[in-house]
């Protein structure tokens, strides 16, 4: 099992962390099944060819959070995706409550704003050293790969998609983010903008014969690692493959024959 999660120490190099990713860590496996007997059906078909699996919504409030411990003891890290959105205090609260599971990725919405993140940055900062252990990584979410520009232009937003994640990735980086969640599309850009001393997540790949389904930005695992992103983040066109291992094992090959080719991993 990779210990990539293992960042801090507070002077540790993100960026050093990232060129030890092996391509196992780097694809993340979203369960977007609702039960936990399908659940299970896909984990044990992964067969221990990934690092860590994706816990999300639909999963969480069709089965409890004892989905996670199912995940766990089934060899995986588990990202936890609760997309935490409200006010600093009740954020707090929610992490000290999700510091229980003993998970490895957290993501959380910056649209909740500078003080809701670097609160939760702190609280579990200090959750965790007390418990003498390295924090889950935080990722901020900036803005969901099922949204376009005429969809921010109907919320008011006078922005293309690309600016307002850029502003989104800024707050987050600038309080203490691990990592930033975005399309494929917009990799490159927060690269150009902000460097290499933060991981990235990507949902929203699809391979070329995919169906794309209710994402709107979307891009190729290729695409993605090469403009510099750190995870691939892939549900349906695994999960619904008649061969989940072998689905898998594509992917595989496809981020580590990009990674020969960039220098920046």
């Amino acid at each position: 099992m990779s210990d990539f999660y293992n960042k801090k120490d507070d002077n540790s190099n993100i960026d050093m962390l990232r060129k030890k990713l092996k391509p196992k860590d780097r694809l993340i496996l979203s369960l977007d099944v609702a039960n936990r007997f399908e659940a299970m059906e896909v984990l044990k078909k992964t067969d221990g060819s990934i690092s860590t699996i994706k816990v999300g919504l639909e999963l969480i409030y069709n089965e409890g959070l004892g989905i996670v411990d199912i995940v766990k003891k089934s060899g995986y890290k588990v990202m936890l995706d609760a997309k935490l959105m409200d006010i600093p205090n009740t954020i707090a609260g929610a992490l000290r409550g999700i510091s229980k599971l003993d998970i490895s990725m957290i993501t959380i919405h910056t649209f909740g704003g500078a003080s809701m993140l670097k609160n939760a940055d702190e609280t579990l900062s200090e959750i965790y050293r007390q418990k003498h252990k390295n924090k889950p990584l935080l990722f901020g979410v900036t803005v969901l790969t099922s949204l376009d520009d005429g969809d921010l232009e109907k919320f008011g937003f006078n922005l293309k998609f690309t600016e307002l994640v850029l502003k989104m990735a800024k707050i987050a980086i600038s309080n203490n983010m691990d990592g930033i969640i975005c399309s494929p599309n917009e990799v490159r850009f927060l690269r150009e903008n902000f460097g290499y001393d933060f991981f990235i997540a990507t949902p929203g790949i699809r391979l070329a014969e995919d169906n794309i389904g209710d994402q709107k930005r979307i891009n190729t695992p290729e695409k993605a690692i090469k403009d510099g992103s750190d995870f691939i983040i892939v549900g349906r066109s695994i999960i619904e493959s008649t061969d989940i291992k072998g689905r898998i094992n594509l992917y595989l090959e496809k981020i580590e024959r990009e990674l020969l080719n960039d220098k920046n991993s």
